[in-house]
């Protein structure tokens, strides 16, 4: 049996994580991806758990995805670990399966020596001091303080040669929220080495992604928000 003493201190810390972020331990959002009005394939974007990376506590976010026209398909699992004070990445994962091809890379990132290295890989490669990955940026933008109709320049990509990002909050746009119904939705432009990504992020204090556009070889796909 659990101490008492112990549940409350775990109760506390859960407490305290979620007060600054708008996410939740358990939080599982659903998606149906569509290749213009064809349904391709479908999509998950789940807070884990918490875990110990390196003795710091941390976020891990996990993202799977499968579908793609027919003769292209596509799967893909992300899996990040963020440290929950700082929300900086620590280590992040990528497995792309194509075509029968796998692509599978690992990364330990390491904020306070600004520093990554691929698993496998010798050596290591510069990093920013405040490093996210590409899971991780969702999250990021889910928590930043975005404004209608202003643009920021980030460079917090881990690989600094895709630096710097930029992110324009274009303005406000209905998209369908389940269980909502048509909700007011920041929609912002994400921009990186010339590749766009388009999310909209609900104007309230979750920012849930209910849409998002993603460009991918055979065309921008779209995921639409089904559960949550």
């Amino acid at each position: 049996m659990i101490p008492a003493a112990q549940l409350l201190a775990q109760a506390a810390l859960l407490t305290r994580l979620a007060a600054p972020y708008p996410f939740s331990i358990g939080e599982t959002l659903r998606y149906e991806a569509k290749l213009g009005y064809f349904p391709v394939g479908n999509a998950s974007v789940t807070v884990a758990r918490l875990v110990r990376e390196r003795g710091a506590e941390a976020f891990e976010f996990a993202m799977t995805g499968r579908g793609g026209p027919p003769g292209w398909r596509v799967s893909y699992d992300l899996t990040s670990r963020v440290g929950t004070a700082r929300f900086h990445s620590l280590r992040f994962h990528r497995r792309l399966v194509q075509g029968g091809k796998v692509d599978e890379r690992g990364y330990e990132i390491v904020p306070d020596s600004a520093r990554y290295r691929e698993v496998g890989v010798p050596g290591d490669w510069v990093a920013p001091s405040e490093p996210l990955d590409e899971l991780a940026f969702l999250y990021y933008l889910r928590s930043a303080p975005l404004e209608v109709g202003r643009s920021y320049s980030l460079s917090r990509y881990f690989k600094t040669g895709y630096n710097p990002v930029e992110v324009h909050v274009d303005g406000k746009e209905s998209v369908p929220v389940p269980g909502r119904g048509s909700t007011p939705c920041l929609a912002v432009r994400v921009v990186a080495r010339g590749s766009t990504m388009r999310v909209w992020l609900t104007d309230d204090k979750r920012r849930i992604p209910a849409q998002l556009e993603l460009p991918l070889p055979f065309g921008s796909v779209v995921l639409s928000l089904v559960s949550r």
